[in-house]
């Protein structure tokens, strides 16, 4: 009896903690599977627990530490081999995140979760090709799986194939329609009408969702569908509830942001800068706010036969913070004491080595960057940084009506931190300009849309390439779009996002009090 009470209290806490995961409490998480890892080290749940918790967290070598403890015990489970997988791909190692998923999914071809993972790897690597064939196949097992026809919707919505991604999404709802998300990512790519079908059958739902996530999912996607009809009232209302719900669930706050870019300040201010050789490759760096035009910015650009258009890159900012930062928001005193050369060099080497393209020209467009504008002088000589500029209200207007997965982006869910997360990034850039000069290339929005011809020429010069005219139809580029602008993009230049937030003015009065406007 004492064993099977002794087993019974074992699953109990087990699930206790899949619990506190499932809710992301993943300090929590930590702090009830350690003691017990110590205790029952054979079980490898506990240890996919902890290392999945300490990933929930951003403390990726925590959990390749804790995995790489209970590969030794179970060399060919798969689920670990998957969660290394994971986690090396969220380090960028790629070729190591590969090797794992190939392995489990060797031991076990149709591993529906090593499928995923190893297709998602193959999105950040900008393989979207190889990213759907791998999906298409364990399709042939998994029809009915939520989990894959979501991941192929995906998939297909970053290629430009909607419809293709519309029935990967509307096979979600029939499979589980109270799970939202797919809601979520049809809205993204339907224009609505008051007559919409799809529009109709949300509203239906919604007093049915029966949790916080589901429910957040589903009011992103009525707030974009009544704002497409003109029902500027109901959007706000389900936008504000899917902020609230997201907000509530991250706390976040403004006050490491503040104290990193002050450090930033100091840091610059106070060093002479070294000077090293410069790559062999040009990068592009495409800097701002979300949601200021850089992905545009970035698909006009690579549609030039000379540049490769990498996306959103994180190879920036992790170098960065594991090579400068101590906690986040902090230099280390090694950094504050010297800026040495090898450490530029080794940035350079670092960043170049991720990079999966043979062209000698990489565009670069993640957008907070900004911050490390002058990290990338440095590293890169011979870079052109490119600051896409917009209207303060429209840019934050548009990001309070979209969901970011990136945690860099946790400003995004209450207007008051938008607001306030924008003046650091304006007072940051003021000292970027102020500093650098000539090297930044600032552009406006409204100008590139109002005189895209013009504009777009300016932006080819001052990267030193010759004219190339696949630039004027860039909306013909077959590139993947990994952000919220991938619809947009697909279609010609249009002036309807220019002051879209006077819409919601009434709304919105505080948050223009707070940006001064």
């Amino acid at each position: 009896m004492g064993l099977l009470s002794t087993e019974e209290e074992l699953k109990q806490k087990i699930q206790s903690i899949v619990n506190f995961f499932n809710s992301s409490r993943y300090e929590e998480v930590i702090k009830k599977t350690i003691p017990l890892i110590k205790k029952f080290p054979q079980i490898y749940i506990l240890n996919n627990l902890l290392a999945l918790a300490y990933n929930g967290l951003g403390k990726y070598e925590g959990a390749i530490q804790t995995l790489n403890k209970a590969i030794k015990l179970h060399p060919n489970n798969i689920f670990i081999l998957n969660n290394l997988g994971l986690i090396h791909g969220n380090l960028d190692n790629n070729d190591i995140a590969e090797e794992y998923l190939k392995k489990a999914l060797t031991i076990k071809p149709y591993f529906l979760e090593a499928s995923i993972t190893l297709a998602d790897l193959k999105s950040k690597m900008n393989k979207n090709d190889e990213e759907i064939i791998i999906l298409e196949k364990a399709k042939e097992v998994y029809k009915k799986s939520y989990a894959l026809n979501f991941a192929l919707g995906n998939a297909y919505q970053k290629k430009g194939a909607f419809n293709k991604s519309l029935n990967c999404f509307r096979a979600c709802l029939e499979i589980n329609p109270m799970n939202t998300a797919a809601d979520k990512a049809i809205s993204l790519i339907t224009k609505y009408d008051k007559e919409n079908i799809h529009l109709e059958e949300m509203k239906n739902k919604l007093t049915d969702v029966n949790n916080d996530e589901n429910k957040m999912w589903l009011s992103f996607a009525l707030g974009k569908a009544l704002e497409d009809t003109g029902d500027y009232a109901d959007s706000f209302k389900h936008l504000s509830i899917a902020n609230e719900i997201r907000n509530k669930k991250i706390n976040y706050s403004t006050d490491e942001d503040e104290k990193l870019f002050n450090n930033i300040k100091k840091l610059f201010d106070s060093k002479n800068l070294p000077k090293i050789k410069p790559s062999n490759k040009k990068i592009i760096f495409i800097v701002g706010m979300p949601r200021s035009g850089t992905t545009l910015i970035e698909q006009i650009i690579s549609s030039h036969k000379l540049v490769y258009g990498a996306g959103e890159l994180n190879h920036a900012h992790n170098f960065i913070e594991n090579n400068f930062l101590e906690n986040g928001f902090i230099f280390s005193k090694k950094v504050i004491n010297e800026f040495e050369e090898k450490e530029f060099v080794n940035f350079q080497e670092y960043f170049l080595k991720k990079i999966n393209s043979d062209k000698d020209i990489i565009i670069d467009k993640a957008p907070l960057n900004f911050k490390w504008i002058g990290f990338l002088l440095i590293a890169f000589p011979n870079c052109k940084i490119i600051h896409s500029i917009r209207n303060p209200m429209d840019i934050c207007w548009s990001m309070y009506k979209n969901f970011f997965p990136s945690k860099r982006l946790n400003f995004s869910y209450n207007l008051n931190d938008l607001g306030n997360y924008y003046l650091l990034y304006k007072n940051m850039m003021s000292f970027w300009n102020s500093m650098f000069k000539d090297r930044i290339y600032n552009i406006e929005y409204e100008n590139l849309i109002k005189n895209n011809e013009k504009e777009i020429k300016n932006l080819i010069n001052y990267c030193n390439l010759a004219w190339d005219e696949n630039c004027m139809t860039f909306y013909k580029n077959k590139k993947s779009v990994y952000t919220a602008s991938l619809a947009q993009v697909r279609s010609p230049i249009y002036k309807s996002s220019i002051e879209k937030w006077k819409n919601y003015s009434g709304d919105l009065k505080e948050l223009s009090g707070l940006l001064g406007l």
